[in-house]
């Protein structure tokens, strides 16, 4: 009896060491949908939403039903300071990123988004920076831990105020703003604005408190999260005070763990997705402006002269970037002149 219970215990073991020295079959492999979690700080009824919804049906078209993409809008599952960390340590499998809302983290990157850089228009911007990412394997391995998986370049960031104007440079001097974007934060101060600091969900609060009497954001922000009414006065400029990239960011071993053939669909699919959120953006835009124009916003658009006004108050801005960053050891210099020159070729 003795030596049944020791041969049933031997076996017992030994099927267990054998389960464990199995290889784990991934989920595509035993014919199970995969199913991939994706964070985004829209509302789903905003324009942009429709569009990757739209995407994400393709892609589960196109895959044979074998993948399948649940939303988590409006920071539903990760807060928007949580994306890039949330993506990299597979909190979810893909995140919507914003370049620079983590500011410091890819010191290189975030030279794109200097102020008055002289992108024209959201496409001009997507190719410049498509090219500069390209170019530049140290602007690529500033993504450490995630694939990029489509970029472009977002909407342009103009300036809303809650009283006042502000149509050159001085006019800003002293006002509270709030900036979504680190690096014209520093630019603000250099200009003598006071950034503030101010998540997303917390836009309308600080806005209709008095807290701030402005904000740096691009036009689809003030409709999406309802702050249209509380800033009258805009300046805009051709191709914004700055674009930054937006960008889809997979988490690696979620991307890796695809079967080729799906990962060849996403890749596919990447030119369509940036190209629809461009003219999402363009007609999401024009339809707001078209709203405060309702409304008797009053709207500035600085002549030729006052734009250099700006470009001349933010320079030291761009000089003390491209130090710091060429001091930690990355070709700022390189990156930035190569920016201008691929601006100055399409004039």
């Amino acid at each position: 009896m003795k030596k049944k219970t020791l041969y049933i215990m031997f076996i017992g073991l030994s099927l267990v060491a054998l389960s464990a020295m199995a290889p784990i079959i991934p989920v595509w492999a035993q014919g199970k949908t995969i199913e991939l979690s994706f964070s985004h700080t829209i509302p789903p009824v905003v324009p942009l939403a429709k569009v990757y919804q739209a995407w994400a049906g393709m892609i589960e078209e196109r895959s044979g039903g074998r993948v399948k993409i649940n939303f988590y809008w409006a920071e539903s599952l990760l807060k928007v300071s949580e994306f890039y960390r949330g993506v990299q340590t597979g909190q979810t499998d893909i995140t919507y990123y914003v370049l620079g809302l983590d500011y410091g983290l890819m010191p290189l990157n975030e030279g794109i988004k200097l102020a008055f850089m002289g992108y024209r228009n959201l496409t001009e911007g997507t190719e410049i920076y498509n090219q500069i990412f390209s170019k530049f394997p140290e602007i690529r391995a500033e993504y450490k831990g995630v694939k990029v998986l489509s970029a472009r370049m977002g909407p342009a960031y103009q300036l809303h105020f809650t009283k006042k104007e502000g149509r050159v440079p001085g006019d800003i001097k002293g006002m509270k703003l709030i900036s979504l974007s680190g690096s014209m934060a520093k630019e603000m101060l250099t200009i003598g604005a006071a950034p503030i600091d101010v998540k997303v969900g917390d836009l309308y609060i600080a806005l209709e408190r008095g807290l701030a009497e402005g904000i740096s954001c691009h036009i689809p922000i003030l409709h999406a999260f309802g702050i249209l009414d509380l800033v009258p006065n805009h300046t805009f400029f051709e191709g914004g005070t700055a674009m930054g990239p937006d960008m889809l960011l997979f988490n690696l071993k979620s991307w890796n763990n695809l079967p080729p053939d799906i990962q060849k669909i996403f890749e596919e699919l990447s030119p369509w997705l940036g190209q629809e959120l461009i003219k999402a953006d363009s007609g999401y835009e024009a339809m707001i402006v078209g709203m405060a124009k309702q409304k008797g916003h009053k709207i500035i658009n600085p002549v030729p002269s006052e734009v250099e006004l700006w470009k001349k108050a933010v320079q030291p801005t761009h000089d003390k970037w491209i130090a710091e960053t060429e001091a930690k050891g990355f070709p700022a210099k390189a990156v930035y002149h190569e920016i201008r020159s691929l601006v100055e070729a399409r004039r």
